[in-house]
């Protein structure tokens, strides 16, 4: 098992190794804005290119994995964010009651793409169809997408200084023509770079601890509770406040020096970390003071109370005078956060490996560094392989991800092991669906369209005799009432009782216990002797062993 980093640049783009030294090069790949590159799953990546509206899809696994590109999606305008909902989650399918591994071609649900103008598009990937377009999503250009809660609600964060909770239904939703958002965030004055959400995720937002932090121009970091949103806010026409549980909750607000372009989360959600025009920086969630005592930053008030969310300014370590503990409790009693210098760059992009220890940046010069964050040092520089200019421009988009070292291949994955489609020719005719134009009519019952999707090898372990809820209903309620009665039956204590009928057994068992001590006793007796036969060889030996050093010492 190993990572892989994708990052692009204005020029170029490129796919290494984190841990090793394999690299190659992507043909053709220009892009200028962020977010504008997706990896679908671990075998496509979709690119927006630059000044086209077009997106390149490469290959990257199996037999079929080129530098060039695979297939060109054209698209109705230029695109400059991109985004992927996959399939709610599900690893495999269970059809007739078989479980189903992953295929081979799997694609996801949805693919969103926003416009400079701040236009969404959704499309539904494994037909192409344009299930809906969102005119006026943001004001301004949309600056990042994502799913959350397995794909059940989308995030937005545009120029507008704005981050909208889509809700996925209501922009897929035939009988909704103009989608509602959930609820809007505007407490950012300049426009919002950045995003994350955190580890901590359920299935509904009521009953998880999900936390968004965004970051901004205007220097700010702030994070929200998200788990206090409810259904759609109904308020009436003069009604101007929100009742509590339904809109997100700001927990704080961190103050910078500089404006900040991007932010990554700990896996485990105890840091964040932070680039800006003079470097990265890292701030502790769980901060800590003088001796044990730790403050958790992000502590939220409870659902019934109305919480004001606390401000904090950020202070560099190596600005502070006089001792470390006295500086931090009396910066903490002032407001003030002291955060640790990482990187000193010009940082336009962060990702965090797998297990949290190392910090991939990506600068304003095309080049990646690979820092590790205990030591603060840097590892590794990755850099674009071949280029005939004096610049590739900045890293626009970085993407981390693991995969499997299988049959030598060092780099991408390797190929299943299962059935491989191609043809004669040796390509693969496994092709993604061209993306429509047009709105797809959904109020037209009578219309139907194709969808491309490809299901898995069965598993082997799986019982062809097992009754699910959704083939038959009835019959996996009597297979869940005979487990049921086969529980109640069964007792609590199980044991083994012997019964001696006749007085015969009972003088055989008596006489066999009685050969069996003395067989103890004789054993014992002979135990006695060799140790009694081992402590006087072991006497004999010393007693030699002494004469023998008396003889060595006299010649």
């Amino acid at each position: 098992m190993d990572e892989q980093v994708i990052f692009t640049t204005n020029t170029s783009g490129t796919i290494a190794s984190v841990h090793s030294f394999e690299q190659i090069n992507l043909r053709q790949c220009s892009t200028q804005s962020r977010n504008s590159c997706v990896q679908v799953g671990n075998k496509y990546l979709f690119i927006a290119q630059a000044q086209k509206a077009l997106i390149n899809v490469y290959n990257l696994s199996g037999s079929f994995k080129r530098e060039s590109v695979e297939q060109r999606l054209p698209l109705p305008e230029i695109l400059k964010c991109l985004e992927v909902v996959e399939n709610n989650g599900v690893q495999y399918d269970r059809i007739q009651g078989v479980n189903h591994n992953l295929p081979d071609f799997n694609l996801p649900y949805l693919l969103l793409g926003s416009t400079e103008s701040g236009k969404l598009y959704i499309w539904e990937l494994n037909s192409g169809i344009l299930l809906n377009v969102k005119p006026m999503a943001h004001y301004q250009s949309i600056t990042k997408i994502k799913p959350i809660l397995n794909g059940k609600y989308i995030i937005t964060s545009g120029n507008d200084s704005r981050v909208i909770i889509w809700q996925t239904v209501d922009l897929v939703s035939a009988s909704n023509d103009d989608p509602k958002p959930l609820c809007i965030l505007h407490d950012h004055t300049l426009p919002v770079t950045d995003f994350q959400v955190s580890s901590s995720q359920g299935k509904f937002l009521s009953c998880t601890d999900t936390k968004l932090f965004t970051v901004s121009q205007d220097a700010t970091i702030r994070c929200y509770d998200l788990s206090l949103i409810g259904s759609k806010k109904k308020q009436k026409a003069n009604e101007n406040d929100v009742s509590i549980g339904k809109t997100p909750v700001l927990l704080a607000t961190f103050t910078t020096p500089y404006s900040i372009k991007s932010i990554v989360l700990d896996p485990a959600d105890r840091a964040c970390y932070i680039g800006t025009a003079e470097g990265c920086f890292s701030l502790n969630l769980f901060y800590k003071l003088k001796g044990n005592a730790i403050v958790n930053l992000l502590q939220s008030a409870g659902v019934n109370t109305v919480q004001k969310g606390r401000v904090f300014s950020l202070v560099q370590r190596n600005s502070l005078t006089g001792g470390e503990n006295e500086d931090l409790d009396a910066l903490y009693a002032m407001g003030q956060l002291v955060c640790e210098n990482v990187l000193n760059s010009n940082v336009s992009c962060l990702e965090i490996s797998m297990d949290g220890t190392l910090l991939l940046i990506g600068d304003t010069e095309g080049k990646v560094s690979i820092a590790e964050i205990y030591s603060k040092q840097i590892i590794r520089t990755i850099q674009t392989l071949t280029t005939s200019q004096d610049s590739v421009g900045e890293v626009t988009n970085l993407l981390t991800n693991p995969y499997r070292l299988e049959r030598g291949n060092l780099l991408l994955e390797g190929e299943s092991k299962g059935k491989q489609a191609s043809n004669n020719n040796g390509h693969n005719f496994m092709k993604i669906p061209n993306l429509q134009r047009v709105i797809f009519d959904g109020k037209n019952k009578g219309h139907l369209h194709d969808i491309w999707y490809q299901i898995g090898e069965p598993e082997a372990e799986t019982d062809p005799n097992l009754a699910l809820p959704l083939n038959d209903f009835n019959a996996y309620l009597e297979q869940v009432k005979t487990q049921e009665s086969i529980f109640s039956h069964i007792g609590k204590v199980s044991s083994n009782v012997k019964v001696i009928d006749n007085k015969i057994d009972a003088t055989s068992s008596l006489d066999s216990n009685a050969a069996k001590d003395e067989e103890i006793t004789e054993l014992k007796t002979n135990i006695e002797a060799l140790t009694h036969a081992y402590k006087e060889l072991r006497d004999m030996h010393e007693k030699l062993y002494e004469e023998h050093q008396q003889m060595l010492d006299k010649q």
